[in-house]
């Protein structure tokens, strides 16, 4: 009887443990804000939504990929940070992503979607992305990977000047 009381205790004690566990703190931007997430998240840095600027983005971990962008034909290398990172960093919890862009283009994005691990580019072909050549953030998908990504809907997705992310529940 003994034995079933501290285990239920232990149990207890962890379970509690899990639910009040805080995310790590989100620092404040230090540089140029490129990208500003709201909506279902739990980790802030400013009022209602989390900013972050370039050096906060690459220390979630770069990645690379290389895909054909459709508009041009041609293939290149892109390296960012996952878009499942970004989303994860700042406890984002929902059904659709919706990205927007600086000439105001959105697009949801299914959460289903982080299943291909689309990715946040801030560079093309070893050049850092400027406004003037779709960046500074372009979200890209690994379509030469996929078949299934190679058409007019996942190719919408691929928004290029996103400056926004905005996590919404069905």
């Amino acid at each position: 009887m003994h034995r079933l009381t501290l285990l239920t205790a232990v149990i207890a004690l962890a379970g509690s443990l899990t639910f009040s566990y805080a995310a790590e703190p989100l620092p404040a931007a230090k540089g140029e804000v490129l990208l500003t997430v709201t909506g279902e998240i739990d980790v802030t840095n400013a009022p209602g939504r989390a900013e972050f600027d370039r050096a906060m983005l690459e220390a979630l971990g770069r990645k690379s990929l290389t895909a054909t962008f459709v508009i041009s034909g041609k293939t290149h290398l892109f390296e960012g940070v996952s878009l499942r990172s970004v989303l994860e960093r700042v406890g984002g919890k929902g059904a659709t992503v919706r990205a927007s862009a600086w000439n105001d283009y959105e697009v949801d994005i299914p959460w289903d979607d982080l299943k291909y691990d689309p990715l946040i580019a801030m560079s093309a072909d070893g050049q850092i992305l400027t406004l003037r050549d779709k960046g500074p953030l372009w979200i890209v998908y690994p379509r030469d990977d996929y078949s299934v990504l190679r058409d007019d809907l996942h190719d919408s997705r691929w928004v290029w000047q996103l400056n926004r992310l905005r996590i919404a529940r069905p």
